[in-house]
């Protein structure tokens, strides 16, 4: 009888440690939380793998700089348990989180950005039991539209694409680090970043490699690095980009990266 005890005292322990993680991250400051991605930000209400498919409806999709307004997020799970759900800017920064909640859908609130434009967000789901049957849902994304302030200027919304420019050849011994130059040039008006993912392909047109930058600053050069691991041989690499409004690039650029 002992030993049974002990056992169901261990599952009730087990529970409400469980119940004091998921609070511990839902009431974490969004700023707090790791940009990597949900998944590395909460990994002790995940399973292995993400599953179903997420909706996230905003309360409204066109705002005025500032304005508060909530996004409705639908999580697949009918289980028991507690739900949360994430919401990321463009660059894949945290921007606000919902939870922990009795059920879904999860209301997350969120304030527009000061700068009128349109912006895209992605949002996760996940729901937390302390079992093995937690796990998170698959992302989804959704826009808004801040409008200028007015005052007889004419509208400053950032609608124009941006173009993704791969600048100058590469060349690298296998094994060490290669570094791959680009910009993203955007006119004005702008919101002053843009994220770019660069692109390898070895000579067969077969992707590689794909590197998924941070938001960096328009109009000025960047680069990128990673270690060539890749077979020795003739490769190019692509850029493309999505500036803060969330209007992506339309042009190709490539340039040639030789692994020596």
């Amino acid at each position: 009888m002992r030993k049974r005890i002990t056992v169901i005292t261990g599952v009730i322990a087990g529970i409400v440690a469980a119940a004091a993680v998921f609070g511990a991250v839902a009431t974490r400051p969004a700023q707090a939380l790791p940009s990597s991605s949900y998944k590395g930000a909460c990994s002790n209400c995940h399973s292995a793998t993400a599953t179903g498919s997420v909706s996230a409806v905003p309360s409204k999709t066109t705002l005025a700089a500032g304005e508060k307004y909530t996004v409705s997020v639908t999580i697949p799970f009918t289980n028991t348990g507690n739900y949360g759900a994430r919401i990321d800017d463009a660059g894949g920064t945290a921007k606000a989180y919902g939870g922990a909640q009795s059920g879904s859908p999860v209301v997350v609130n969120m304030t527009a950005p000061a700068a009128a434009g349109t912006y895209t967000y992605t949002a996760w789901g996940v729901r937390s039991t302390s079992s093995s049957s937690s796990g998170q849902a698959g992302s989804t994304t959704y826009q808004v539209t801040v409008q200028s302030s007015g005052g007889g200027g004419g509208a400053t919304t950032d609608t124009v694409p941006p173009t993704a420019l791969a600048q100058a050849a590469a060349s690298v011994k296998k094994g060490k680090t290669a570094t791959l130059r680009y910009r993203i040039d955007d006119p004005a008006p702008n919101l002053g970043t843009a994220t770019a993912t660069i692109t390898i392909k070895n000579a067969k047109g077969v992707v590689v490699k794909t590197l998924k930058l941070t938001a960096k600053p328009v109009n000025t050069p960047q680069k990128a690095t990673f270690k060539a691991r890749m077979k020795k041989g003739k490769y190019t690499f692509s850029v493309t980009a999505v500036d803060a409004a969330g209007n992506p690039s339309t042009n190709v650029s490539f340039k040639k990266l030789t692994v020596k």
